[in-house]
């Protein structure tokens, strides 16, 4: 089905406006001008009669004042205070003129002050056009019974005018205040989403890296064969967080849709476990067979166990580390990475812990991390399984 276009496809501009409010202006004011000239004095019906005792006006003297009331409201988005002074002033000399309606562009000016005038000059506006068409009121009509009906029913207007006017502009504000606070949170998440993935590919490296170098510089003496292996070995860590530097680089310039599909989970977490030095921690792999997991699932159980095997390597010691990786009832994954070494509690201040908790509970899981109760450390998580995964399927 065809996708429908709005009445106004593109934006009003603020000369549209203009030519808008011209065009209304100009037909209010040849609205009630005609009817005051070209009308029979015998078929109009007045809205206010004459001041009670006075001489007849002359039809064409309400002319005037019924442009000075209405052409004013061309320019009301420009200058709306200006706008409702001359109006105002218009309104005062209509019942001496012996025009009635002069409270209907005085909405119209109304309107616009509410607008875009501060609320406080808006309820003084709204307060002297109620004064002022409350004494027109009074001043041309015949009776009191008169007076207070034809002055409710211009209140009425005026209050209405005046209520959207600032309804608008309250709206206005709202949204323009929702839309800053939308910037300022997908501008956060996506600071903590670069620093997430910045700390796992260097801190996982530099670890690494240090840890080798530690064994090259203790073995260079008496085990050349040993200190050469691990300069191979930092070497390829250095080439690999290079890479993925460069990789972390092409995924904030691309479309989140524009990733590659990820390799089988059993063989990336392999290389998670190849870079660690032998003799510091034995890791032991339970992983699901022929696991796979959609993108951003996948990424989240590599940055999981990438992280807490570079804090086992950091904090434990010379330890034993069971990572676990399985889907339960086909709807979620269990992520489980628990080691027997020295544990203790996180320290205060790192990052490590607190963005993995960030990442799993912006995919919809839960996290957890801590001592276990006969030593050790351990870090649990379960992510949901996207909807259509393969997971499902098989």
């Amino acid at each position: 089905m065809a996708e429908r276009r709005p009445l106004i496809a593109r934006r009003l501009r603020p000369g549209h406006w203009l030519a808008v409010d011209a065009f209304a202006a100009v037909a209010l004011t040849i609205g009630f001008s005609v009817p005051a000239v070209l009308v029979p004095e015998s078929a109009r019906v007045p809205l206010f009669m004459a001041v009670p005792g006075s001489a007849r006006v002359p039809l064409f003297v309400a002319v005037p004042v019924i442009a000075l009331a209405c052409l004013p409201t061309a320019v009301r988005r420009r200058w709306p205070v200006p706008v409702c002074a001359v109006v105002l002033v218009a309104a005062v000399c209509a019942p001496f003129a012996g025009w009635q309606e002069a409270f209907v562009p005085l909405a119209v000016a109304l309107h616009a002050v509410a607008l875009l005038q501060a609320r406080r000059t808006a309820v003084t506006a709204l307060a002297a056009a109620l004064a002022v068409t409350a004494a027109g009121a009074a001043i041309g009509a015949p009776s009191w019974t008169e007076a207070a009906s034809a002055c409710a029913f211009a209140w009425l207007l005026l209050a209405l005018a005046w209520t959207i006017g600032l309804a608008v502009r309250e709206q206005r504000a709202h949204a323009a205040q929702a839309v800053a606070r939308s910037a300022q949170a997908a501008a956060t998440a996506e600071r903590l989403r670069v620093a997430r993935e910045v700390h796992d590919v260097v801190a996982h490296s530099m670890g690494l890296i240090s840890m080798r170098a530690g064994i090259a510089n203790h073995v260079a003496a008496t085990h050349p064969e040993e200190a050469g292996e691990a300069l191979t070995i930092i070497e390829q860590t250095s080439r690999k967080a290079l890479t993925d530097l460069r990789g972390l680089l092409g995924l904030l310039r691309d479309a989140p849709g524009e990733r590659d599909d990820p390799p089988p989970m059993m063989d990336t977490l392999r290389e998670l476990v190849a870079a660690i030095p032998d003799g510091h921690v034995r890791v032991e792999l339970d992983v699901e067979p022929d696991l796979t997991l959609g993108g951003e699932t996948a990424l989240v159980v590599h940055r999981l166990v990438q992280e807490s095997l570079t804090n086992v390597l950091r904090h434990a010691g010379p330890a034993r580390c069971r990572v676990t990786v399985a889907t339960r009832a086909r709807r979620e994954v269990a992520v489980e990475i628990v080691d027997d070494g020295r544990g203790g509690a996180p320290r205060a201040g790192g990052h490590g812990l607190a963005g993995l908790k960030e990442r799993v509970i912006l995919h919809g899981g839960t996290f957890s991390a801590g001592p276990e109760p006969g030593g050790g450390f351990a870090v649990r998580a379960r992510l949901p399984l996207p909807t259509g995964s393969g997971e499902d399927e098989r």
